[in-house]
Parts: structure tokens; C-alpha cells; sequence
């Protein structure tokens, strides 16, 4: 039973992740894991005998403790304590930590599990025998199940990840390839550094897949991934996301940051779509399209999926909030400007007459109810997330965004977003942060505008009454 509090207490005001060096070598028959990890990093705060990171359901086997820099020293840790109340794995020195640049390098074991969080098996059928794609879902603190981390999402890193696979199996992460050498029946691949990122985006997929890929204006290769079978059915979804990539690249006027985009379709999923960047997971029938037999409404769902994916290797990834409270932003805004863009690519499916029904109309019914609630809302701990976010949280803040573009206009809109995006990137970002933004770039009050539609429940409901000669509206 996880221990809740008024407010969590963050692992981040006390060690700041600068670089993982991650392997993990996951065995299918066995369904178990092990790896090791360096994190480097600042222990800041005042001087103590422990560090923390989080940690769920692993058994950490050894720890080291080195400081770094002009007088480096190793530390003795002479107790290693696992608090699963709190997620969390403590590393007890004989000596003071005082603060400064440290690296600790860990060692761990733990389970590969069905419950379609961490690192999990899809699985499927492939000439008639049961196959098993190893894939993972970090969002919104899930990384911990893996490797010990500080898996918050201002604790943003760059990682180094290295895979231990079946040599006959597809490895795929954020990032390209760097390395790949087999050995007997095993395969040995290192991929390229990461950006800047959150724990929460870090992803990995392994196992029989086949992929078709394209490349945009700007020359990012996008792969679209899935299992054998199915392969034929990822024309739509590639077409559609080379199409937004090049849409979001003129809209947000910077580039897609990495080399790859990859699509990947898994058999077992527990949402629509995971935005892991450069690495986007979908469930299948939110990527995968059978020319022949899908019906429009179904290609429509499928490219809002992959515009509202794309939207956040900008807008998430690149700026990402600094606590969960802010996740409602994260997901209105993309929920919003995925009709921007499948509108863009697809003007004679009237998409925004869409928005006015699907999003708006639904948002309005919940928001009449008894039992609504303002779309921010205060996240203690990220177990609160599931209970606190819901229809009202996504689509009415995507209709309080549509409401906020159309009163700044189009370019004022547009423009503010480019300024926030250049001046926060690789950073994190509070929802007034956004605000200011777009209110330093539009001259209008956009925080005060903006307060009351995020803060309170319910909306203003206007009465006309209209004589032969006078109109009069009345606000409630």
C-alpha cells in the first residue's frame, strides 16, 4: 500500500541526474531482468550519510558510491534499505556526502510483469506459434520498475541505453542504433545518446516485428512497426505521420530534435498511444489500418492519434511540465491541435465541426453535472493522476484552448508558442509559464483570462431575451 501525503516528497531536492549509463538484459523464459546502471549527477541540499532514488519491485544487488571532479573518493555504503511504501531505494555512507558531483553505479534484478506498465510481454501468434514482444510503458512513474532513477519529471537527463536480445529479434529505442554485435544466439545493441528528456520518456521494444519507413522534408526517417502479419497495414498511419511531422515542423518552427521517428503497432496495450520520444508505442487498432475494410471514422481516429502523439515531441517532450499537475495542459493542448493538423491534412473531413461535438459538446455535458471538478486539479503523488484526470480534464481543456486560440487569433497564437517553445526547450515548464508567453507575445491578459476557465467548475451560461426593439443578455 503506497503511503500518501499532502505533498510528495520530491528525490530531486536532493540529487539531480545528469547521465544514465543503462543495460538491462530482459529473459523471456524466465520473464525476469537484470541490469546495471551509472548515473551521474549533483547531490545537492545539505551534507548527509544517504542517497535516494526510486525504486519499485527490484532487489538492488550492489551499490557504489564515487565523488567526482578535483578530489574524488569512493564511498563505503555499509546499508542498502528498500522502502517499497515509498518507492524508493536508500544508500547509507559511512562518511558525509557533502554536495558536489557524484557517479553511482548500481546493480539489479526484477520481473518482467503482465499489469502493461514498466517492461511488460505483448503478446501474439506468428505461423501459428505464441510470440511475445517485450515492450515498455513509463509514463507516468513506471521507470522505477525497470532501473533506479529519480523518476520525476523535472529530473530530466540525457541516457545511454544498451540491450541484451535474441539475435532474431528486432531491438528498437528512442534513439538510433549506435552499436550491434552478436554473439552465439545473442544480440548485444547500444543506441545513441539521448536528448535532454524525463525518466517517463525513456522506451525500448523487443522482438519479431517488420517495419516500412519514409522519410520527411527535413530528412527524419519515420519507421512504422508491427508484427509480421499485419505489416501491410501501416501505410496510413506512416503516410499521415510524415505529413504531420512536416506540418509541426513549419507550425512550431523548429525541427523534429532527433534523427528517427518510430511508430511501433504492439498487440497488448493499455492506452491509445505513449509519445516516448522518437520511439512512439500505439495499441494496434489506434495505428494500424486495412485499407480495404477500415471505415472513415476509423482512418479519422487513427490519424488524430498520431497528430496528438507527434504534437508531443514538441509540446511534453522537448518543454515538459515540472510536476503532474500541469498534465492536464500536456494533454489539452495536444488534444486540441491534433484537429489543427489532421484538419490541415484532411480539410474535406470538417474536423473542427468534430471538435465542436466530440470535444466541446461532451466537455459541456460533464461539466453541467453536481459532481465536476476544475480541470486543475492538485497531484500529490502520480498514483492520483488515474483518479483526477478524466473527460473533463482532456476535453475541456482542449475546448478552453480552442476558446484561448480564437481570442489571441491564429498568428498572436501560433507566434506564442513559438516563443515558448524556443525559450523553455529541453526544459520544464509550469502552465503559467505558457500564459506568460503567449501574453508577452499577444499584449493581452491571458493569465487573468485564462484563471477562472481553469480553476473553477462548471461554465457561464448566457440568457437572450429579445423584444421587437431591445436585446438583453444576462450571464450566469
Amino acid at each position: 500500500m503506497l503511503r500518501m501525503s499532502k505533498q510528495v516528497k520530491h528525490l530531486l531536492s536532493q540529487f539531480k541526474p545528469e547521465h544514465y549509463i543503462l543495460s538491462l538484459h530482459p529473459d523471456k523464459k524466465t520473464m525476469t531482468f537484470k541490469g546495471a546502471v551509472t548515473i551521474t549527477g549533483q547531490k545537492v541540499g545539505r551534507p548527509s550519510n544517504r542517497l535516494t532514488f526510486h525504486q519499485k519491485d527490484l532487489k538492488v544487488t550492489s551499490a557504489v558510491v564515487k565523488r567526482t571532479g578535483k578530489q574524488p573518493k569512493e564511498f563505503k555504503v555499509d546499508r542498502l534499505n528498500t522502502h517499497a511504501a515509498y518507492d524508493e531505494v536508500r544508500l547509507h555512507t559511512t562518511d558525509t556526502l557533502y554536495p558536489g558531483q557524484y557517479e553511482i553505479v548500481l546493480e539489479f534484478k526484477g520481473k518482467i510483469t503482465d499489469l502493461m506498465n514498466g517492461l511488460y510481454p505483448s503478446r501474439f501468434q506468428l505461423d501459428g506459434k505464441d510470440e511475445i514482444i517485450l515492450g515498455t510503458q513509463f509514463e507516468s512513474h513506471h521507470a522505477r520498475e525497470v532501473f533506479p532513477c529519480i523518476d520525476e519529471p523535472a529530473a530530466k537527463a540525457t541516457f545511454d541505453l544498451s540491450l541484451v536480445s535474441p539475435k532474431d529479434e528486432v531491438v528498437i529505442a528512442n534513439t538510433p542504433i549506435k552499436s550491434q554485435k552478436a554473439d552465439g544466439k545473442l544480440l548485444f545493441t547500444t543506441f545513441e545518446t539521448t536528448p535532454v528528456m524525463s525518466s517517463y520518456l525513456l522506451a525500448f521494444v523487443i522482438g519479431k516485428m517488420k517495419h516500412k519507413e519514409a522519410k520527411t522534408k527535413h530528412g527524419v526517417t519515420v519507421r512504422a512497426y508491427a508484427t509480421p502479419d499485419k505489416i501491410a497495414q501501416v501505410d496510413f498511419a506512416l503516410d499521415v505521420a510524415i505529413k504531420t511531422l512536416d506540418f509541426y515542423d513549419e507550425y512550431f518552427a523548429i525541427s523534429y530534435p532527433l534523427e528517427k521517428c518510430d511508430m511501433v503497432a504492439l498487440p497488448d496495450f493499455a492506452s491509445g498511444a505513449m509519445e516516448n520520444w522518437g520511439c512512439v508505442t500505439y495499441r494496434e487498432h489506434c495505428m494500424l489500418v486495412d485499407e480495404k475494410n477500415t471505415s472513415l471514422p476509423t482512418k479519422q481516429y487513427v490519424a488524430m492519434v498520431v497528430a496528438h502523439e507527434l504534437a508531443h515531441q514538441w509540446f511534453g517532450n522537448l518543454v515538459t511540465m515540472r510536476w503532474w499537475t500541469d498534465l492536464w495542459l500536456n494533454e489539452g493542448f495536444a488534444s486540441w491541435i491534433e484537429y489543427l493538423a489532421v484538419d490541415h491534412l484532411f480539410p474535406e473531413w470538417n474536423m473542427w465541426t468534430q471538435f465542436i461535438v466530440d470535444e466541446q459538446q461532451t466537455a459541456m455535458k460533464l461539466d453541467a453535472l453536481e459532481n465536476t471538478h476544475p480541470i486543475e486539479a492538485p497531484i500529490n503523488h502520480p498514483d492520483e493522476i488515474r483518479t483526477i484526470f478524466d473527460n473533463i480534464s482532456y476535453h475541456k481543456g482542449a475546448s478552453v484552448i480552442h476558446m484561448l486560440h480564437e481570442y489571441l487569433g491564429p498568428t498572436a497564437f501560433r507566434d506564442g508558442l513559438r516563443y515558448y517553445l524556443e525559450k523553455h526547450q529541453y526544459g520544464n515548464t509550469d502552465t503559467v509559464d505558457l500564459w506568460a508567453a503567449l501574453e508577452e507575445i499577444s499584449h493581452k491578459p491571458v493569465k487573468d483570462f485564462m484563471h477562472n476557465w481553469t480553476t473553477l467548475s462548471g461554465f457561464p451560461l448566457l440568457r437572450v431575451d429579445v423584444t421587437n426593439k431591445h436585446v438583453e443578455l444576462h450571464q450566469e
